[in-house]
């Protein structure tokens, strides 16, 4: 008797349960990422203007995709992401030497950028967009941006950690290549904000060891200061009607006596 019940009892809950509809299933992909272009070049007083009309500075953190100091390599970054039900995305590269898009990375949503290193060519650009889901495994597919590298210059004076007189300071460097472009030589206080920067352009009967003079600037630079620089290198492309470009190593000093 009690095994005819408990049939009576399961039967029943089946049928009670089989009129509920299934949850239903999350079909909306992502908002679809806002991958940046390159913005601009760091220099100082460079500015950018936003969606909105604005004028902003222009720095390393906002500038868009572009090259890195610490190698051939080559940054891509995004608007943040709209959605909070976010898994995870995958980064797709291509070229005109490799039209057909390759992923190189699956990453998690935790960072706005994501540092190609490739390896990569010099004077090849490189395209790049991002495919994005959410935990229901739906996605979207960002816009496309793109850029080139080109061949690094190494900074030779003042030495990394060195002591110097700001008085007269001459940053010198090494010719990247024997290209047309020119060079810019950046300087960075402690604080992390560009103080100075000139360009230059170097013609055949320059040596291969550029160099420029620090002018005096005001304010002043105060003695025992720690400041950064490097120097980049520029050079037009008329087809892309935009720079090519590439960063050096970043070097340190201390201002004295």
């Amino acid at each position: 008797m009690k095994h005819i019940i408990w049939i009576l009892l399961v039967a029943l809950l089946l049928f009670s349960c089989s009129g509920e509809d299934e949850p239903a299933k999350d079909n909306t992909p992502p908002t679809r990422p806002i991958l940046i272009p390159h913005r601009g070049d760091s220099q100082y007083g460079a500015i950018y203007t936003d969606d909105n009309g604005n004028n902003i500075d222009l720095t390393e953190e906002n500038n868009g995709i572009d090259t890195v100091p610490e190698g051939n390599w080559i940054r891509i970054s995004w608007k943040p992401f709209q959605d909070n039900d976010l898994s995870h995305f995958k980064v797709f590269r291509f070229s005109g030497f490799e039209p057909e898009p390759i992923e190189i990375a699956n990453r998690p949503v935790n960072k706005d950028y994501y540092l190609d290193q490739g390896p990569l060519e010099v004077e090849r650009w490189y395209s790049y967009f991002i495919e994005l889901f959410d935990i229901s495994g739906n996605s979207t597919i960002s816009d496309t941006v793109f850029y080139a590298i080109l061949h690094k210059t190494q900074p030779m004076s003042p030495a990394d950690n060195a002591y110097i007189n700001p008085d007269g300071l001459r940053f010198q460097w090494t010719r990247a290549d024997d290209g047309t472009g020119f060079y810019r030589v950046l300087l960075w206080n402690q604080d992390n904000s560009l103080i100075w920067s000139e360009d230059m352009y170097p013609t055949a009967e320059d040596d291969d060891l550029l160099e420029i003079q620090l002018p005096i600037l005001n304010p002043p630079i105060t003695i025992g200061s720690t400041l950064r620089w490097r120097v980049d290198y520029f050079d037009w492309d008329a087809d892309k009607q935009m720079y090519m470009g590439s960063e050096s190593i970043e070097r340190y000093f201390t201002t004295s006596q």
